[in-house]
This record gives C-alpha cells, structure tokens and sequence, in this order.
C-alpha cells in the first residue's frame, strides 16, 4: 500500500438484532448530526466547512445524482458494493458493531455519507455512551494514527443523535479501536507487495459477504 490514504473506523456497542436491523435501515439525512457544519472543528482541517448539499460540484449533475442516489442506500447496500473492492472490515464482533474503511486517497463526499451511515447505527446501538466514529488520513500504512496531527474529523454518536467534537481524548480513542486496526491489518495480504491482496473471510460479516 502506498501514497495518501484515508480511513474511518468505529466499536459500537450493540447486539446482533441491532446489527441486523441497521443494516437493513435506510440512511438518515444529515439532520441527524447536530452540527454538521462543524466537521472539521478543532482537528487538522478545521478552517473548512463540508459540503453537506454537494454545491461545489453542482456543474456536475451527474455526479450529484450518484452521492444523492448513495444516500438512499441501506448500510448493507452500501457496505456490500464496497467489500466488493477489497479493504473494508465491516461486521459484528464481541457483541459489537465493527468498522475500519481504507481508502486511496480520499472522496469527501463518500465519507460523508459513511458518517451518516454511521451516525445512523446509534439507534440501534446498547446503552447510552456515545461511541466515536474517526477519520483520519495518513501516507502509505494504512492503520491507526500514531498522534491527533492526522486526525480530520471524531463524530459522537448518540442513541437520538450524532454530533461532531472538536476534542477527544486521543489514547483512549486508540485503546478503543486498536483490536479492529488489529484485525484489519491481519487481513492484507502481503501488505509490503506493490500490489496488496484482501482476505476477507474473518472481517466480513456474512450478512454483508452475501450481498458483496
């Protein structure tokens, strides 16, 4: 693996019915976040504002109509179509729900419509904590940062609502998400190959592996 990378992982808390249910829920709007504005605030971007409503590529309709179209989607859709390309880890693990997404180099619009599907797993999600959701980009190895210098962005999602920090304590963000980082890397193949397979047998959920 090489070049700049992006990522975004989460563990949330929840049962298996959950799991099941989320996957199968349409996303929510971006209304579900009580700050979308506020993304980047406090991290390594934070003088930017996202494009919630795709503005900045309005001359390109087509474009537009896909993210919007990507929007409609289920969780499952969306997790299936991309397992399809290798490098996700999406599954429920330890009674929890498990993703680690790896991407070359980065789509903002893609992104924010995994952290609206994420910000979406919060209903179904078990108690009342908020569990984090990180995205952070970084050259060439493709895990966990190693200081807050790479982090772009830690949503909070809540069982009612999502909402956007602009600090976060960084170690436990690490302890928290380093088995998923773990087992994410486990499944490169030959990660320092030109060319880095995917085993996907142990980081798949069936559900998701079915539809991919």
């Amino acid at each position: 693996m090489g070049g700049r990378s992006y990522m975004l992982a989460t563990r949330m808390p929840m049962s298996r019915d959950g799991f099941d249910a989320w996957l199968s829920t349409p996303l929510p709007g971006h209304d579900v976040i009580a700050n979308p504005d506020e993304m980047w605030l406090g991290w390594a971007t934070g003088d930017l504002t996202p494009d919630w409503e795709l503005t900045a590529i309005a001359d390109s309709p087509a474009a537009v109509a896909t993210y919007r179209a990507s929007r409609t989607r289920t969780p499952l859709e969306l997790l299936a179509a991309r397992a399809a390309g290798g490098f996700t880890l999406a599954r429920h693990h330890d009674g929890a729900l498990e993703i680690y997404l790896y991407d070359y180099h980065a789509d903002t619009y893609a992104t924010l419509t995994d952290l609206l599907m994420l910000a979406g797993a919060g209903r179904f999600a078990d108690g009342d904590a908020e569990a984090p959701v990180v995205y952070w980009g970084g050259d060439v190895y493709p895990g966990l940062p190693f200081d807050d210098s790479s982090v772009l962005s830690v949503l909070l999602v809540g069982r009612t609502a999502a909402r956007f920090t602009a600090t976060y304590p960084f170690a436990a963000l690490a302890a928290r998400l380093r088995p998923v980082e773990e087992a994410f890397l486990g499944a490169v193949v030959d990660p320092e190959g030109d060319d880095p397979g995917w085993d996907s047998s142990e980081v798949l959920d069936l559900a998701i592996a079915a539809h991919a």
